[in-house]
């Protein structure tokens, strides 16, 4: 889904992202405790139909199952945020897994291991021949 170009539909957007994230968060950690749950961002289609939830998971042993009980919770968490927003249509709810996180722990253990591997293999000085 683009980004929105409507300022309602970014209005909106931040207003579900943040009723969204606080009911999530305290389900999660109710059903996984130690588990954390972030909505980096949600992206609100200009006609208000759909809403992008990215979320992701911290902490978990299964990710998977962690996520899969959060799309189980949409209609629920739609209902609540239908209600905290009082607005004539509420957008309908799609999931989206959100590994920005994940990618960036990868780059630095990366990064990490070119720093190490170029430490214990420092470079022969240059001298004159």
């Amino acid at each position: 889904m683009k980004f929105p170009k409507s300022k309602r539909a970014r209005r909106v957007g931040v207003e579900i992202q943040k009723v969204v994230s606080e009911r999530l968060r305290d389900h999660v950690q109710a059903t996984f405790p130690g588990v954390i749950v972030s909505v980096p961002e949600v992206r609100v289609s200009d006609d208000l139909s759909v809403a992008a939830i990215f979320t992701s998971v911290h902490g978990a042993d299964d990710n998977e199952a962690v996520f899969k009980q959060i799309v189980k919770q949409g209609r629920r968490l739609r209902g609540q945020a239908a209600s905290a927003l009082r607005i004539r249509k509420i957008p309908e709810f799609r999931f989206v897994w959100d590994d920005t996180m994940e990618r960036a722990d990868r780059i630095e253990q990366l990064l990490n291991q070119l720093d190490n591997s170029s430490s214990s293999h420092p470079e022969e000085p240059r001298g004159a021949d």
